[in-house]
């Protein structure tokens, strides 16, 4: 079949032009397509001979079929208005609903482009390039509220910049452009004493080796996608390690707080000043009816993801407490393991979060994340009282063979080392055992990690070498205790 629009070149793409009075549908060729019909209508969907619609704009090809569970990835803004109808479907099935509630961006976008590349690469920016730092963080310290049944509170907010493809389809100049660009605009809001970015420092993840990405992610500072990808990744920590700010992720921002206890109002209130201030400095891709756009449609909206993570020994134990955690992912809430997607829960240790970002206002989200964490917690401390009245002897077993084979053992791994620890915080929390302190545990909970262990000996390790230095730091742990 001949393009219809230069009767040349064979047809690649359908073109599917939206009238006021129907559809009408155009055969092109790739050069007309690309050329011809690039950015002439918002409502143009490229549809190719297979059925798939691709987008005009970055040509990102969208199929979604209804018994798929995996969203597809978006490659620019513009995918989001010209697979508008199609994509109905999709974001109701995850959000169960297709219009944003919660805040709107602040500031009309302007599609300017201000940062001037030098050979590829952005000019350093005021943020110093810092070593990374082995002090404990201050959400290691385990003083937050109800710290027995919740080990740390994480609020993130997903965000990309107008202009700009997604991280996933921009090329290395698009990349450094944004992330010297969002960094300018960080580096001018920590100039105020006040910020908590005061004295923050930038790690280039490309500037780094494997262990100390591992490290930042064993710490929750970056995710296992940025630490997996190299080119313009950055993060920007403060000094408490409370904040962290991933550049060129999944999205062109990912802004995170993280502390110990139960805190996600306090975590928000932080987290979204310093949205508000970016976004009163780049333009944010917003729209009007699905919110903030991400490249990954399971974060559109609000952008905001609530998570929890929780120390549920009692609860996971019984099978009433299995109920209640099954409840909770049919209530729509996610249940993944200590690093989050695509982890395992080891030693009673869950991450919860919301699913939804779409139909509920960030302060929806918080109030039913509070509300969730409530009742689990309330829950968790009844089951540990009933565990103790049922059988005290087994629980006193359990926890002081666990606490034994850590005070004496030559070497352990990884994941039997989590168990243990996991019986010895919940011997303190019901005071069976004495003289010992949750927080104590909860540094050993990331000092014992892989990427610690090898930071503080400054080399790589081998997997024997990690299990006989990890019983070495918890030996020394117990014993100044």
């Amino acid at each position: 079949m001949i393009c219809e629009i230069c009767s040349e070149n064979k047809v690649s793409f359908i073109i599917s032009i939206v009238l006021d009075s129907g559809l009408k549908e155009l055969r092109v060729c790739d050069e007309c397509a690309t050329n011809g019909m690039k950015h002439e209508d918002h409502h143009i969907n490229y549809k190719t001979e297979d059925n798939g619609l691709v987008c005009s704009h970055c040509h990102t090809r969208y199929q979604y079929d209804r018994t798929d569970y995996c969203a597809p990835m978006l490659g620019c803004p513009w995918c989001y208005t010209q697979f508008h109808e199609t994509m109905i479907p999709l974001l109701r099935r995850i959000h169960g609903s297709t219009k944003h509630k919660g805040k709107s961006s602040l500031v009309p976008p302007s599609n300017g482009r201000t940062t001037e590349l030098r050979n590829g690469r952005t000019e350093r920016l005021p943020f110093s390039r810092s070593t990374i730092s082995t002090r404990e963080a201050e959400w290691m310290q385990g003083k937050g509220p109800s710290f027995d049944v919740v080990v740390s509170s994480r609020i993130r907010l997903a965000r990309n910049i107008d202009g700009y493809s997604f991280c996933n389809l921009a090329d290395q100049n698009e990349l450094y452009e944004v992330a010297g660009k969002i960094e300018k605009a960080l580096a001018d809001l920590a100039e105020s004493d006040h910020s908590p970015l005061h004295n923050g420092y930038v790690v280039d993840l490309e500037d780094i080796d494997n262990v100390d990405r591992d490290f930042l992610m064993e710490r929750h500072l970056i995710s296992r996608d940025l630490a997996e990808k190299c080119f313009a990744r950055r993060v920007i920590i403060d000094e408490k390690e409370i904040i962290s700010i991933m550049i060129n992720e999944e999205d062109h921002v990912r802004l995170q707080g993280i502390d110990s206890g139960l805190q996600i109002r306090e975590l928000w209130g932080m987290i979204n000043n310093i949205d508000d201030r970016l976004g009163n400095k780049v333009d944010y891709v917003y729209s009007s009816d699905w919110g903030f756009l991400t490249a990954c449609p399971t974060n559109v909206g609000t952008g905001l993801r609530v998570s929890i993570m929780f120390h549920i020994p009692a609860l996971s134990a019984t099978k009433d407490g299995k109920r209640i955690l099954t409840s909770v992912t049919n209530m729509g809430y996610a249940i993944r393991g200590i690093y989050g997607e695509g982890s395992r829960a080891i030693g009673a240790f869950y991450q919860i979060s919301n699913e939804a970002t779409l139909g509920q206002s960030e302060e929806e989200i918080i109030d039913r994340m509070q509300s969730v964490a409530f009742q689990i917690l309330a829950r968790e401390r009844e089951e540990r009282q009933s565990l103790l009245e049922r059988d005290r002897t087994r629980l006193e077993d359990m926890v002081f063979r666990a606490y034994g084979t850590l005070a004496n053992a030559r070497s352990i791994s990884s994941t039997e080392s989590m168990q243990l620890l996991s019986w010895v915080s919940l011997g303190i929390s019901l005071d069976i055992l004495s003289g010992l302190n949750v927080a104590d545990i909860a540094r050993l909970l990331v000092l014992t990690r892989p990427a610690h262990l090898q930071k503080l000996e400054k080399k790589e390790l081998n997997v024997p070498t990690q299990n006989i230095n990890r019983a070495k730091v918890i030996r020394t742990v117990l014993k100044n205790v």
